[in-house]
């Protein structure tokens, strides 16, 4: 525990670092909760599976993604509920997280002057040791200030009062029970018992008991007679130590019977009720279960990957991602986190993902996902929640804009001149380009655009086989209208060797189809052919 100036601490902290910043209601301003690095990095591999082991440069040092900021909320919140309870022999405060920051500069609480009380702790993950503090300005602890000093709980008050340590224990809530002594039970009793059985209980009788607090004994009663719903009985003087021995007579009041009767039937209506709720989740789970299957094709393994509670397959979700789109983000994650989402993810897919990650973390994602430990169910929820953001936010599906097609479709209405001012700029500045919009403005099956002199034209000039071959894929009256217009004398050699002609690999087609238009531009150019366009 130390005190200094909130930009004492802040100052040497490095960039970027973890700092969470809860409320203490109804304590006025806020604490920080600062994790270090290395603490930070170790409690993320662990929640996402992995043994932490030390490193000597901790992936948490630099920003944290939105997958590892969803996990580190759901780690600050645990924290804070213990944190909760460590004040509350001091004061009911509700701790509340109300932010993350990863840049000290930026997490302005309080000014810079303003004293703080700063409580460092050592943490440990497995082999790795963290640090974290808790910083409480001044502020915060300005109300009860006065009760954070041990003589405030062990002094000892004048006047009849007492102290604070007295009052916080008498405000403790525990098992109020009455105990009995049975007296001695022999072997041969003890085996005849059965339930229903009566055993004789001489201490009751006698209005003779014990009161227990806690599991305790604390006081010896007598006279103890039961009036009802209650029971009456008088401390006996001399009981255990601490025990009260000025107290008249007590009564320690029993659960009414009616009461009793109604809350078993409440607890009964109620387990049926969970029981049912628990049944209508597996029948869910088993229709999310069995449209997986019918859908991706690949089915779970028995009970294998469903989350705890929900009877679902984690990131099912995702199962209808494009692969490119979900190794784009998860590339820019940890390794631990691919390993985690591709080890829920169909075979296949993974497969396909794991070759589209960086080859540099291929063989580190594989030998996480064999050595995966276990995972908690708001982890898995949390990792697929924001990877559903993510692929929805990129999913664009409104109407289609641009592209070769629509260039193709203006350069087809646009004037000669215009038309080979683009292509010529195009070549020049961005040739794949260029080559994909010619590649698509005429193609081979526009021959028959042509008139026959321009047809016979191109033939003097391609290759036969060329042609023949960049025929193949036509369609069959498509092919005919392009044969029937061709000189008689090369349209039987050309029919005859396009019949005798066999399978072809469509990419040869293409070629050879791209080669003959090639021709035809060249001819277009010197004038010697033409090409009608729409609107011509």
């Amino acid at each position: 525990v130390d005190q200094m100036t909130y930009e004492e601490f802040m100052d040497p902290l490095p960039s970027p670092c973890g700092l969470f910043v809860a409320s203490m209601k109804p304590l006025k301003g806020q604490v920080v909760v600062h994790i270090d690095a290395a603490g930070s990095d170790a409690m993320l591999e662990r929640s996402y599976g992995a043994t932490p082991v030390v490193v000597d440069k901790p992936l948490a040092s630099g920003s944290m993604s939105d997958i590892e900021v969803t996990q580190m909320e759901l780690i600050a919140i645990a924290l804070l509920e213990e944190l909760g309870d460590a004040w509350k022999g001091l004061e009911e405060v509700q701790p509340k997280l109300e932010g993350i920051e990863n840049e000290a500069r930026f997490c302005k609480v309080v000014h810079p002057n303003e004293m703080i009380v700063l409580t460092s702790f050592n943490l440990s993950i497995g082999a790795v040791q963290g640090k974290l503090d808790i910083v409480y300005p001044f502020l915060v602890l300005e109300p009860v200030i006065g009760k954070l000093s041990a003589k405030y709980w062990y002094e000892v008050k004048r006047d009849g009062l007492e102290a604070p340590s007295l009052k916080a224990a008498r405000r403790a809530n525990m098992d109020a029970e009455i105990i009995c002594d049975a007296g001695t039970l022999s072997i041969v009793e003890l085996r005849a018992l059965r339930t229903g059985s009566t055993i004789a209980i001489p201490g009751w009788d006698a209005g003779d008991s014990w009161l227990r607090l806690g599991g305790q004994r604390v006081a010896e009663l007598s006279e103890t007679v039961r009036d009802g719903t209650t029971i009456k009985a008088t401390i006996r003087g001399g009981g255990s130590a601490g025990a009260p021995t000025t107290a008249p007579d007590t009564m320690v009041r029993l659960s009414d019977e009616v009461r009793g009767a109604v809350q078993a039937i409440e607890s009964s209506v109620s387990g049926a009720l969970k029981a049912m709720a628990g049944r209508l989740d597996e029948l869910k789970g088993g229709q999310e279960d069995l449209s997986d299957r019918v859908l991706f094709g690949q089915a779970d393994q028995a009970g294998a990957g469903s989350v705890a509670g929900h009877g679902r397959r984690p990131f099912s979700s995702l199962s209808g991602a494009q692969p490119e789109a979900l190794a784009l983000f998860l590339a820019s994650e940890r390794p631990q986190v691919c390993a985690l989402v591709l080890s829920h993810l169909d075979d296949s897919a993974a497969a396909r993902i794991l070759s589209l990650l960086p080859e540099t973390s291929q063989t580190d994602i594989t030998r996480r996902i064999a050595i995966m430990g276990g995972i908690a169910p708001e982890t898995l929820s949390g990792v697929e929640s924001v990877l559903a953001k993510r692929l929805a936010s990129a999913d664009r599906s409104g109407p289609a804009a641009g592209g070769i097609q629509k260039v193709v479709g203006i350069l087809n209405f646009a004037p000669r001149d215009t038309e080979r001012l683009v292509i010529n700029a195009l070549s020049d500045s961005d040739p794949d380009l260029a080559e994909s919009i010619k590649r698509t403005m005429f193609v081979f099956e526009d021959i028959i655009i042509l008139d026959d002199e321009s047809i016979a034209a191109v033939l003097e000039e391609a290759a036969e086989q060329d042609f023949i071959v960049a025929m193949k894929p036509m369609k069959e009256e498509e092919r005919q209208r392009l044969l029937e217009r061709i000189p008689e004398g090369k349209r039987k050699a050309l029919g005859a060797a396009y019949a005798a002609l066999g399978r072809v690999r469509l990419s040869e087609c293409d070629a050879a189809g791209f080669r003959v238009v090639e021709i035809i531009r060249r001819l277009e150019s010197e004038g010697r052919i033409g090409i009608l366009r729409q609107g011509e």
